[in-house]
């Protein structure tokens, strides 16, 4: 992704946001002292949508260090998703690389982490260690970011399982060959769209959970959800979202409704919360409160059972909640989450062992 890219990229979600006052870069608070990291001590910490030193880039334009192996090591989390951009050239424009061979060889960096011995691949739920002791490699949970590299062939999804990847979200920003997206990268076309999930698309996604592979529905259009749901699949997750104050789809952008949040949970999914900030006269999100706030009423509303973390870490989120510089101010959350009530079984659950429920259900 070039620069131009990058700043249509950012004006995409300032044009959207645009009425509700989306915080400007120079609110975001000065960096504040590290907080006590013990207190991520004895969390199984799972972060299932996470680019990692932005690997899927192999000269990125805009630097995101929100998650990096060195980071996801201090903070003790037993894994990571590591999201190869199944539509990576859709963003370059280009038709030069396949989204099949594009992808490729952005598993093949991951492997190639494997066999330096800087990290463990996930292959089942067991891979998922209970404890992190210092120096021991993370888990890293291959992810495709978009079904665009399967073109719609339901034996792509062996391939791939072979290749270790046990995620993959079914549409990223571009109307593929399983189903539509629910928001557009300003300045491109995402395609015509399909109306819901096609049969190509049931086709995959009933393999992937015969395989043993999570369906991921994040950036999914509601009527492509309804679909997927529709098929009684085993739990759904939503890796990288949050609730949307109102149920008109034309303002949520990225942000779930309740009413689909709640189609997640009843497939017994997960949906994932994230660091991304912002300001709208209907609702605030710029502090560690906030977003610990927002999960309080995700509980009420949702079960517990059905909410998880999902940063995004290397996606270059255009705004942070205020003082999260990368994954390692988890601490500073958790101590928010503490401060407005919720129970250490709670921040267990939100923090690793929903989503560790659904690699049990899933992958095996």
């Amino acid at each position: 992704m070039n620069r131009r890219q990058f700043l249509r990229y950012s004006s995409a979600w300032g044009v959207s946001w645009s009425l509700g006052g989306l915080i400007p870069s120079c609110a975001q608070a000065p960096p504040k002292p590290d907080a006590d990291r013990a207190i991520l001590q004895g969390l199984r910490i799972i972060d299932p949508h996470a680019h990692p030193d932005q690997f899927h880039h192999v000269r990125p334009s805009r630097i995101d260090k929100t998650s990096t192996l060195r980071a996801i090591k201090a903070a003790g989390m037993a894994a990571s998703a590591f999201a190869a951009v199944g539509d990576l050239e859709f963003f370059r424009r280009s038709s030069k690389i396949s989204y099949y061979s594009s992808t490729k060889a952005q598993l093949q960096r991951i492997h190639d982490l494997v066999k330096a011995g800087k990290v463990k691949r996930v292959l089942r739920s067991a891979d998922v260690p209970a404890v992190v002791n210092p120096g021991d490699p993370p888990g890293a949970i291959l992810a495709i970011e978009g079904g665009d590299p399967l073109d719609g062939k339901s034996e792509r999804v062996d391939e791939f399982y072979r290749m270790g990847v046990r995620i993959i979200t079914v549409v990223h920003y571009r109307n593929n060959e399983l189903g539509d997206v629910m928001a557009t990268w300003r300045g491109l076309n995402p395609g015509p769209y399909n109306n819901g999930l096609t049969q190509a698309g049931r086709k995959v996604i009933a393999r992937m959970q015969e395989v043993g592979m999570v369906v991921d529905v994040a950036h999914a259009h509601s009527t492509t959800l309804k679909d997927i749901v529709g098929m009684n699949p085993k739990p759904l997750l939503d890796s990288h979202t949050n609730p949307c104050p109102t149920d008109d789809l034309r303002r949520c952008h990225r942000q779930r409704t309740w009413k689909d949040m709640e189609l997640v949970a009843k497939t017994g999914g997960v949906i994932c919360t994230w660091p991304f900030a912002y300001n709208r006269p209907d609702q605030q999100r710029r502090t560690f409160l906030d977003w610990a706030r927002e999960i309080l009423e995700m509980k009420k509303r949702l079960g517990m059972d059905h909410v998880g973390l999902g940063t995004d870490g290397g996606g270059g989120i255009p705004r942070l909640i205020e003082g999260y510089r990368d994954v390692r101010d988890l601490a500073r959350f958790v101590a928010a989450m503490q401060e407005i009530g919720l129970s250490p079984e709670d921040i267990q659950a939100y923090m690793g062992g929903n989503v560790l429920r659904v690699l049990q259900q899933c992958i095996g």
